[in-house]
Order: structure tokens, then sequence, then C-alpha cells
């Protein structure tokens, strides 16, 4: 817990800095953008306290969408998202791992991250292109959008995860 109250907010700015100045200006091929921003909920530890979780995303959300102008759809997005964490984070758990850690492929095991890894950064995705479009008529701009973002945030975290595992 005392490793949470510096860990968490040089998190929550160092993602929202590189979000801001960094990945809200890279777009491969038109439709594939990185959110980074999401690894704060990929990495949020097992057993912290829901509310806080969602209150930390809605907060981030709504710092990224000042700074990006998406009214409320990244808020939204991170709010739903954190909602969701600690049930797809116990999906990934097996029973005798349930003490309290940070996820990560040194605590999960590497194929249970990687895949706690996708169905977090997919789900965030749809919510968030789901919103971001609202409209049906481009439905494969959508799916380009939710695939291309996904595959390249997931790649950023699990890359990000291996530099910094202490194995």
């Amino acid at each position: 817990m005392n490793k949470d109250l510096a860990r968490i907010p040089l998190l929550f700015i160092l993602l929202c800095a590189m979000q801001v100045f960094v990945f809200n200006h890279c777009q491969l091929f038109g439709c594939a953008t990185p959110l980074f921003y999401v690894y704060f909920l990929v990495t949020m530890r097992k057993g912290m306290a829901k509310w806080a979780i969602m209150v930390l995303a809605f907060v981030m959300g709504i710092i990224l969408d000042t700074f990006a102008n998406t009214p409320g759809v990244t808020a939204a997005s991170m709010t739903a998202s954190g909602l969701m964490q600690p049930y797809l984070l116990d999906l990934f758990i097996t029973r005798e791992n349930d003490e309290e850690y940070i996820p990560s492929s040194d605590t999960l095991g590497l194929k249970p991250f990687v895949n706690y890894t996708i169905v977090s950064v997919a789900a965030y995705s749809i919510i968030f292109f789901t919103l971001e479009m609202l409209s049906w008529p481009n439905l494969l701009k959508w799916i380009e959008c939710v695939v291309g973002s996904t595959l390249l945030t997931v790649l950023l975290i699990l890359a990000v995860d291996r530099l910094t595992t202490r194995k």
C-alpha cells in the first residue's frame, strides 16, 4: 500500500503527459492510435478499492478529454473500464495467487498477463470507439480503429512490461 502512494501519482502524471504530448499525435494508417494510458488500469493493484479505481480512471479520462478535445468520451470509457478491471483481473488469476499484487508478467505469468492485457485493452477500445464514432454506417472504420488501436496499445504495454520486470 505504501508503494502505491508514490507509484500511482507518478504513473498517472507520466501516462497523461505521454498521451497528451506524444501518443495523441501518433496515428498509424489513419486508424491505429496508441491508447497507452490504459496501462494505468491494467496495472492497478489487485485488492484496490473499486471506487478508487473508478475515481482515478474518471479523473484521468477528464484530463485527457480536455487536451484531446473529446468531450467525455475518454472519461466515460475509462470509468467503464475501471469498473470492469477487478472482474477481468479475477478471470486471469489462479486460485493460489489470491494475494494483493500489481499485475505484470512476473506476477501473473506471461500468457495470463498477455491475455488479460488483450481483453482489457480490447474492451476499452470497443467502448471508446463506439462512443467516439456513434455511427454504424462507418462499421469498417470502427473495426479498423478498434483492432489497430488494440494491437498497437497491447504491443506498447507488453514492451514496457518486459522492460520493467525484474527477471
